[in-house]
């Protein structure tokens, strides 16, 4: 286990700089989308797709530097991600452990792991080569800055997906089960959005751009959708560009328990207004921040593993006879994932269930305010305790950065069962050692230099 939190060098104190950049990543051409179980590549662009880019120091020097660069996409896998932070940290000279890379979880933007042709391995290539470019520019775009942070609300996007159906069992709130027959949900969202606020010191008027977070599931299109989108994080981020100006970005949070409506709106309209009251309640929370200068910067990671899954002599025997029927083909499902899937998956985990999965998680404090990165999807619940545990009066959880073990949920979801326990990969005690981890973390960055 590999823990650290540090302050940066009294040389380097010589007021917060702030820099933004943006580039393209949109692909070239059709290309396999992630997300969903989809029949085919994608047929087209409806709207482009983005790595946007953040970097914060104390002075104007990489030393006491952090990065963050936001994808379109829906997740990137630890392997890619070191690498794309090593060659950054090689251009920049940001430290490798202050470099963060979040996938936005988007589920209508291109596959980037384990690419399955020369295509889709040209396109990751491409990919880390823009996670470098645009971290470097944004290095570059460095100005003497004022920042600040709050919390709004916004509760009608994301729901609480698994349901308690009458017969007992979890119905995901995308199946259309009656609605006379569900009890009740099994728990609750996180309306928390959080905003960073960073403006240009010399006019503090000027708005450098915005970093926004919230618990989602950006899949308001299906897999019945081949036409590449950012969805409705996307959407937001262009509303509040053309309203506050600068470079707006969206990080999602611990969002393995919730999802949108799965049964309403599912179309180009519906990411219009969900990403129209995503940015409503970002804007008003952004007009009461006052940015400030003179905030401090504190860094922080921890390193730890935690026990694979283990798969059961009956769940081996059920997957096999499964596969046995299927060959293990998988068919395309608009949400969710069949039997076929599962099968598969469970005899792929039986093979590693003696391997540690390897964690990384890092923290960046501004203030009261910390960021607390996580390589996956956490229930709700799970970043809520760390939310409430936390010695910072903000923090906000950067979900599925540098990063992606799957699903994350407590106990008692395992006992209940559905979908998240069924298709996760690590074990029953995971929520419970990464929230100790994490508490561990932010209370060393709170204490005392």
């Amino acid at each position: 286990m590999d823990q650290s939190a540090s302050l940066p060098k009294e040389g380097a104190r010589d007021g917060l700089h702030a820099g933004f950049a943006r580039a393209e990543i949109t692909p070239d051409g059709p290309i396999r989308m992630e997300g969903m179980l989809r029949a085919h590549d994608s047929t087209g662009v409806h709207d482009p797709l983005y790595a946007k880019a953040l970097v914060l120091s104390e002075g104007g020097g990489s030393e006491a530097a952090c990065a963050l660069v936001a994808l379109d996409v829906c997740a990137v896998s630890a392997a890619f991600s070191r690498a794309a932070r090593e060659a950054a940290s090689q251009r920049t000279g940001i430290p490798v452990d202050r470099i963060l890379v979040a996938a936005k979880h988007n589920h209508s933007g291109p596959a980037t792991r384990e690419p399955r042709s020369d295509r889709e391995a040209a396109y990751v290539e491409s990919l880390l080569k823009k996670i470098v470019d645009v971290a470097d520019q944004a290095a570059r775009a460095r100005v003497p800055a004022a920042i600040g942070w709050a919390s709004g609300r916004e509760e009608t996007i994301s729901h609480y997906r698994r349901l308690l159906a009458d017969d007992g069992h979890v119905a995901m709130n995308w199946e259309p089960w009656p609605a006379e027959r569900i009890v009740r949900p099994l728990g609750s969202i996180d309306p928390e959005v959080g905003v960073l606020k960073v403006a240009a010191a010399a006019t503090p008027g000027r708005i450098l751009g915005l970093v926004f977070n919230h618990a989602g599931h950006p899949n308001v299109m299906s897999g019945d959708n081949y036409l590449i989108s950012p969805d409705y994080p996307g959407r937001a981020e262009t509303i509040l560009e053309q309203r506050f100006g600068g470079t707006a970005v969206f990080v999602n949070g611990a969002q393995g328990s919730v999802d949108i409506d799965g049964l309403r709106d599912r179309d180009w309209a519906g990411v219009e207004r969900v990403g129209g009251a995503l940015a409503a309640s970002v804007a008003e929370t952004a007009a009461g921040i006052a940015a400030r200068r003179g905030t401090r910067l504190r860094f922080g990671a921890c390193r730890y593993t935690l026990p694979a899954r283990r798969i059961s002599d009956e769940e081996k025997a059920w997957a096999e006879a499964v596969v046995k029927q299927t060959g293990g083909a998988v068919k395309p499902v608009a949400d969710g994932v069949g039997d076929d899937y599962k099968a598969n998956l469970f005899l792929a985990l039986r093979k590693a269930q003696d391997r540690p999965v390897d964690l990384e998680q890092i923290a960046v404090a501004l203030g009261d305010c910390a960021l607390l990165s996580f390589p996956g999807e956490l229930f709700t619940e799970v970043g809520q305790q760390i939310k409430m545990h936390s010695p910072f009066r903000h923090t906000f959880i950067l979900g599925l950065t540098n990063g992606c073990v799957g699903y994350v949920p407590t106990r008692q979801a395992i006992r209940e069962g559905g979908y998240e326990p069924l298709t996760r990969k690590l074990d029953d005690c995971a929520a419970e050692l990464v929230v100790e981890q994490s508490l561990a973390l932010l209370r060393r960055m709170a204490e005392p230099a």
